[in-house]
Formats: structure tokens, C-alpha cells, sequence
């Protein structure tokens, strides 16, 4: 009787309250539905029960709650249109039910419904919007000079980036550090992005190092670092910026521009081999005159092992080096008898001292040597570095100047650890013994141009240098 006379039914389980929510079924065997649906409304179980028990009692109920029975008319008419949709969705029945049976209720849970998908969708804005806020952070990360040379330099110095397959040597951490360094003033505010390099950029990094007063050298070094540093990051995939490259020139050096680069002489060197030295000053000393006798760089004749000694297939004694800044090999001859006499001095297990302590000590056995060796107090014109400007303007140290108003000091005080390998070239080339490739293959040098830089002769050397080939007396032995 319940199923003929209405779809709605109370069920068992409530059959013995006082009031009960009405359910009706829901079945489609094309679509294969078959659900139950609460219709939201509520009645007396007693009187409905008594309405459905026969028509004359139900058509009696529908007439006196005309308005429950029209109410679950439309109920039914908005079940049935969803129903023969073409998609069913149970959510969308009961919306359906609740906008009939309760409009304020389905106009709330509409409303919280819409609230909590316009904060949801909020919130994916706010995510999307942080999320690229992130990704413009990180572009602009990966943009910034600043955090790639930084990276790099670390990077570099604890072993992370190689140079080829092998670590960077500790003189080309240096370097990079000193290059951070200057960068770091270039661009204090680190604002600086790859598409920002240009030859306008470069000219004011120019104008930089040149307000800094470094020498040209110096400003040539400096450019090169730029350089490589921008095409490091563009072989990073950093950037695109294809120009760039294009953009760095390496300026003139003029001879004025450099700090003097003096030899010293076969004779100054047999002076400073023939002092009697002791203790720190002794080691020093000697390790300077294995690099005037060697050709090499501090880094190379200041490391040497007794590995690194050993014989040709001949039997002439050699030192062997991997070069580290270059990593090229080479092959010293021993020919030399100071070279021998240290070698053997120290049972060919030379010691080591940082050449900061070379450079300060050198000048001061030099000095001491000037004495004895006048040519030693020649003063001649030079360039401060920028150590010693600080030092001259904080007061700590006297310069003279010429009237020219160029820095003049004597030669015992321009020699640093690198005159061991320019006096050794430059006095291998005056002994006109051996040819540009002999010299080279024992200097370590690819290019003849980059080797000649290293002959430090004046015009007036040059022409004892022309005499001397005419007429050989010279039995002199590198």
C-alpha cells in the first residue's frame, strides 16, 4: 500500500519515534541507479502511517497538508530531472531536495559552500602567486652576478667545481678571491644581472679599477676574471646573454703602467748564493734560488718533493713537475751547481715556507746583500700596489718620488717571489746557449709571445746582449 500510494516512506528504524524524516528510492537501470535519498522534511509517523493505510485516508492527508504533499511533488519532479540528465551525481540530488524542502537551509549551505570554495580558491591564488613570487626569486637568483661568483669562489675553494678533471690550485683560489673581492665593491648593492653585462658595463668597471688606481696590468687581470666568470655561468646555462663575451678587450699595457719588473743578475745571484744565512732566512734564501734556477712559478719551485726528482733514460739529472697552475709537465735539467748544492744540501727534501714570508724576507736579505752589492740599492721607478698605497696613506709607509713624481725605490725592494722566475728565464735567454724551444719546454710556456714577456732587458742590456752573441766569451752554465 506504502509503495502505491507515495515513493516517500518512513523506515523501520524510526517507526517508533514521533517524528520521522521521509526516504525515497531512486532507481534507473539504464543509468544503474539505485539510491535512497532523505527528502529533508519531517512528519508524524503516526499520522503518516495512517494516511498511507488507504486512498480515501491519504487523498483526506493531501487535502489537509496540501502544502507537505506539493512540496514533495517538486521534490520528486527535481529527483526526476536529475535523474534523466545526462550525468547523475548524488550531491546534486540532494541539492536538489534541500533547495525544495528547505530553501533557507539550502540557501546557507550554498552560501558556506560558496565561502569555502572562494577561500579555497583563494588560497590556490595565494599559493599560485607565492609560487611565483618563488620562481621570480629564484630567476632572479640565478640572474644575479653576485650569487654566482660567490657560489663559484666557495665552490672553488672547497673542491666542489673542478678546473677540467683537477682542483683549482690554491694561486687560482687566490686569485678568484681577490676578484670577488674587487667585484664586491663594484657592486656593493649586488643589483647586477647577466643581461645587465654590456660594453657600457665593462667601460664603467674600467673607470672602477681605474679610480682604484691599479695598474694595467692589474686591470687586465681583473678583465680576463670577468670574462671567464661570464662564461663560465653562460656554459652554466645561467644565461643567453650571447653578446657579453664580446664585450671585454684587454687595454694596452704600457710600459709605464706597470710596476718594475726587474731580473737579477748571474753575478747578484752568486752573491746571494755565497751569504752566509742561518735559520728561516737560510731556507728562504734558498728556496728563491731553486726558483731563479728552475724558471718556475712560487707555487711550483716552493712545493717540490723528492719525488719529483729523478733521471732521463740518459741518466742527466731532472727535476719533473706537473705545473699547477697550468698542470703542463716539465722537465729541469740540474745543471746549474748552486742547484745542485741546495739539492744536496737538503738531501733533496727541500722545505717550504709561505710566500708571504718570502716576499718579506727576500727583501730584507737583499737589502742586507745591497751592501756588497750596490747594484742591489739602484733605485728605479715603479708602481705601488694597493697594499702599499693603504699603507702610504694610513702613514705606515715612507714612499719617494722622483721629480717626475713617480715612485722610485731601490731594486732590492721590488723583488717578490715571481723575479725567481723572471730572473731565471731572462738569464737562461742571455746565455745564448739554448734555443726559444729549449727554453720553453724547461719554462712551461705554450706561446713564444707569452715566454718573451718574461725577458726583461733595457735598451742598453739589448746591446751588450748583441755584442755578446758577436763575441762569445761568456762560459757561463744555467
Amino acid at each position: 500500500m506504502a509503495k502505491t500510494l507515495s515513493r516517500f516512506y518512513i523506515r523501520k528504524q524510526d517507526e517508533n519515534k514521533d517524528m520521522a524524516t521521509l526516504f525515497f528510492r531512486v532507481q534507473n537501470k539504464e543509468h544503474k541507479i539505485d539510491s535512497i535519498f532523505s527528502s529533508q522534511i519531517q512528519v508524524d509517523v503516526q499520522e503518516w502511517r495512517n494516511a498511507v493505510s488507504s486512498e480515501e485516508n491519504w487523498m483526506r492527508h493531501r487535502e489537509k497538508n496540501f502544502k507537505l504533499h506539493d512540496t514533495l511533488a517538486k521534490i520528486e519532479m527535481a529527483v526526476k530531472s536529475e535523474v534523466e540528465g545526462m550525468h547523475f551525481d548524488k550531491r546534486a540530488v540532494k541539492e536538489a531536495i534541500l533547495a525544495v524542502a528547505n530553501p533557507k537551509k539550502s540557501d546557507a549551505v550554498k552560501k558556506a559552500r560558496k565561502a569555502e570554495e572562494d577561500a579555497r580558491l583563494k588560497q590556490e591564488r595565494e599559493k599560485a602567486a607565492e609560487k611565483e613570487r618563488q620562481r621570480k626569486k629564484a630567476e632572479l637568483e640565478r640572474a644575479n652576478i653576485w650569487n654566482y661568483l660567490d657560489r663559484f669562489v666557495n665552490d672553488i675553494k672547497a673542491g666542489k667545481r673542478l678546473n677540467g678533471n683537477d682542483p683549482y690550485t690554491p694561486g687560482s683560489c687566490k686569485a678568484w678571491s681577490s676578484f670577488r673581492k674587487l667585484y664586491n665593491g663594484f657592486d656593493p648593492r649586488h643589483k647586477l644581472t647577466w643581461d645587465d653585462v654590456d660594453r657600457e658595463l665593462v667601460t664603467k668597471f674600467l673607470a672602477h679599477l681605474a679610480k682604484l688606481d691599479y695598474m694595467g696590468s692589474s686591470i687586465n687581470k681583473y678583465l680576463v676574471s670577468f670574462r671567464a666568470m661570464v662564461g663560465y655561468a653562460y656554459a652554466d646555462g645561467l644565461h643567453n646573454n650571447d653578446r657579453a663575451m664580446a664585450c671585454f678587450s684587454k687595454r694596452k699595457v704600457e710600459e709605464s703602467d706597470k710596476a718594475v719588473e726587474i731580473y737579477l743578475t748571474e753575478v747578484e745571484l752568486q752573491a746571494l748564493a755565497d751569504m752566509e744565512l742561518t735559520g728561516l732566512k737560510d731556507q728562504v734564501r734558498d728556496i728563491f734560488l731553486i726558483g731563479c734556477y728552475t724558471c718556475q712559478r712560487v707555487s711550483d719551485y716552493n712545493n717540490i718533493q723528492p719525488e719529483d726528482f729523478t733521471t732521463t733514460a740518459k741518466g742527466t739529472p731532472i727535476i719533473r713537475l706537473i705545473q699547477q697552475k697550468t698542470r703542463n709537465e716539465v722537465k729541469i735539467p740540474i745543471m746549474n751547481p748552486n742547484l745542485k748544492a741546495i739539492c744536496e744540501k737538503y738531501n733533496y727534501n727541500i722545505p717550504s715556507v709561505i710566500d708571504v714570508l718570502i716576499n718579506r724576507y727576500i727583501k730584507e736579505i737583499l737589502e742586507d746583500l745591497s751592501e756588497t752589492v750596490p747594484s742591489l740599492a739602484v733605485k728605479v721607478p715603479t708602481k705601488l700596489t694597493m697594499k702599499q698605497k693603504n699603507n702610504e696613506a694610513l702613514g705606515k709607509l715612507a714612499v719617494e718620488r722622483n721629480a717626475k713624481r713617480e715612485v722610485v725605490m731601490p731594486r732590492y725592494n721590488c723583488v717578490t717571489t715571481h723575479t725567481a722566475r723572471r730572473s731565471g728565464i731572462t738569464n737562461m735567454y742571455l746565455s745564448h746557449k739554448y734555443t726559444i724551444v729549449q727554453m720553453m719546454h724547461v719554462s712551461g710556456h705554450k706561446t713564444q709571445k707569452t715566454f718573451m714577456d718574461y725577458i726583461k732587458l733595457s735598451y742598453d742590456e739589448i746591446a751588450d746582449e748583441i755584442d755578446a752573441i758577436a763575441n762569445p766569451t761568456q762560459n757561463d752554465v744555467f
